[in-house]
């Protein structure tokens, strides 16, 4: 009888994932045996050791649930991170995963097997927290296949600043930020403007801080995670449509042209309409009611950032540099703030990144005189007692032998590297809009899927990644519609129209047309097929749908498929008649690399 083994790494939701879909996949004709590894005293991960206060999922639960355990019905759109912590909990009692799940136990090493007559490839070492360690005692795990699911957000980057260490006060790294205690009645500067950033600034207001400064190099686009609170033509409108729910399947996400894939043509055609939109509805182009903090115009859109839904700060930062439109104000448009931060007094001053921080405390800012918030502070004195570094993480496998790839070394999917697809990383992209953890599912998934044979390594160009610069600290970003679909289509859990018509009906059909990219679409068919996902389509994800209204399906679904539809169909025409070439194989053209440098 064949058999694998697996060791997962990390407790989190991308580890609870891929160990869940590891032990539904074995069989008497060849089990599946896993071990998951967690270094802390508990599941969860980020969302239970650098959680804070207040702090909630800018994910809807739609489309952040796992395919197959839903949040409740009558839950809140978006949840908070200790009711999500529960959701992992609820996860691992209904699946009965516990039994396999090692806690306390660090990893200290993962290295090749030299013996040649073992019949695994890697050990994993670990420490026992729980067991005193003897002198010369070691724990070891022997494996076939390693998933490591460790996340993204583990290590503080913590950016070097010429004496910082002159402020008179404390200095941290959002990772231990817990409440609004450490903020008030402070001078608090933040470093970052991610959505982190933003929870923290506006939790400083509230906090009573003296004064709130945040310090960033080049901007953000902001965007809230429910769509509402516009007054347009002097009627306000409801409804509390969560924004990663907006974007289609039909002919954005599926049925799209290699060749229009590989444009982006349909990202910056979006931002282009969505601009204008936000200047009707707010009287600016730099992201909804955002007056200050302004990305590059060449950066500024879906291909290039991730959207930052944490807007609660919002009125804060634009109240030094909002100004009223007189034309939209005659139209009756503009964006409406909750009353308790449209009545405040209070604000956050904007600044460039610290160049130094003088030997009294005193900050002195990067020169941009580009930039109109440095205009206003440059002659200010700004020193604080509190500063909070909002900078992100960084990936550290100390713990894993050079012999294999890191993140950053996968070539295939941003999951496997193609010579050593035994070595997985699941969780390891952000998408600009959308959530990790059913990201980290569908990869579950796939490479579930390529370790027992059920497909072929794919090696057509990846057309999902965010653009960015080759100096860019965040490599990994992903468009979460496109590369769902795509991880989809190598497995084999793509649903093909008719398909969805004859086996489900016309309901779950317009649910998956109209749709933004649930993982619980890519289980209707295909190796993971799961009996479920019908009803969870036809209900749950239908009311998202149903939500949107008449006009919201018109302006955010009918005319996007026919635009796109439109413009993929003359690209299978043109590649008909030849105009458009065939893609390279990848993986040929990185062995022909290889072979040039060697």
């Amino acid at each position: 009888m064949n058999s694998i083994r697996v060791a997962v790494i990390g407790a989190g939701p991308g580890g609870l994932a891929t160990l869940k879909i590891l032990r539904e996949a074995s069989t008497s004709e060849r089990t599946v045996e896993v071990c998951l590894f967690e270094a802390e005293q508990d599941i969860g991960g980020t969302f239970k050791y650098r959680a804070y206060e207040n702090a909630e999922l800018v994910s809807s639960k739609q489309l952040t649930a796992f395919s197959d355990h839903r949040f409740p019905l009558d839950c809140s759109d978006h949840i908070s991170l200790p009711q999500y912590v529960d959701y992992l909990e609820s996860y691992i009692d209904r699946f009965k995963l516990g039994p396999c799940i090692n806690l306390g136990r660090r990893v200290t090493d993962i290295s090749p097997l030299t013996m040649g007559n073992s019949e695994w490839k890697h050990r994993v070492s670990f420490t026992n927290s729980g067991t005193p360690r003897k002198e010369g005692e070691e724990y070891f795990y022997d494996c076939s296949y390693i998933a490591i699911a460790t996340g993204l957000h583990v290590s503080p980057n913590i950016p070097t600043i010429p004496g910082i260490k002159n402020v008179r006060g404390d200095i941290f790294h959002s990772s231990e930020y817990k409440n609004r205690t450490q903020l008030a009645n402070r001078h608090v500067m933040i470093l970052g403007c991610g959505e982190t950033a933003m929870d923290i600034a506006y939790e400083a207001i509230k906090a009573n801080a003296q004064s709130v400064t945040m310090c960033f190099r080049t901007g953000f686009l902001s965007f809230p995670k429910v769509l509402n609170r516009f007054q347009v033509f002097g009627r306000t409108t409801g409804g509390s449509l969560p924004i990663d729910g907006l974007i289609t399947n039909l002919f954005e996400t599926a049925y799209v042209h290699r060749a229009i894939a590989k444009s982006r043509l349909r990202w910056f055609v979006s931002d282009t309409v969505i601009k204008r939109v936000m200047w009707f509805l707010t009287g600016t182009q730099a992201g909804c009611n955002q007056h200050i903090g302004a990305l590059p115009n060449a950066r500024l859109g879906r291909a290039y950032v991730f959207l930052n839904k944490s807007h609660k700060a919002m009125p804060y930062l634009n109240r030094p540099y909002k100004q009223r439109d007189p034309v939209l104000e005659f139209m009756g448009n503009k964006y409406l703030d909750p009353p308790e931060d449209a009545n405040s007094n209070k604000w956050v001053d904007t600044c460039s990144f610290p160049s130094h921080v003088n030997s009294d405390g005193t900050v002195i800012f990067e020169p941009r005189p580009d930039r109109k918030d440095w205009r206003r502070l440059k002659d200010k004195t700004v020193r604080p007692d509190c500063v909070v570094y909002c900078t992100g993480y960084k990936q550290d496998f100390h713990w894993l032998s050079p012999s294999y790839p890191t993140n950053e070394q996968t070539n295939i999917r941003n999951i496997i590297k193609d010579d050593q697809p035994e070595i997985a990383y699941i969780g390891f992209v952000r998408p600009g809009v959308g959530a990790i953890p059913p990201i980290a599912e569908q990869q579950a998934m796939w490479w579930t899927a390529l370790i027992l044979n059920k497909m072929t390594l794919p090696s057509d160009p990846p057309h999902y990644h965010l653009l960015a610069s080759k100096n860019s600290r965040i490599q990994y970003g992903v468009d979460y519609s496109a590369y769902m679909s795509t991880l989809a289509r190598d497995f084999g859990g793509s649903p093909g129209l008719m398909q969805l018509w004859q086996e489900h009906g016309w309901r779950v059909l317009l649910a998956y047309c109209f749709g933004a990219s649930f993982v619980t679409f890519y289980r209707l068919v295909g190796p993971f097929r799961l009996s479920a996902a019908p009803e969870i389509v036809k209900t749950e994800l239908m009311e998202t749908i149903i939500r949107r209204g008449i006009a919201g399906n018109f302006f955010f679904g009918v005319v996007p498929m026919v635009f796109y539809g439109m413009v993929n169909l003359i690209a299978y025409v043109l590649e008909l008649v030849g105009l458009i070439p065939p893609e390279e194989d990848v993986l040929a053209v990185q062995s022909d690399a290889y072979n040039i440098k060697g």
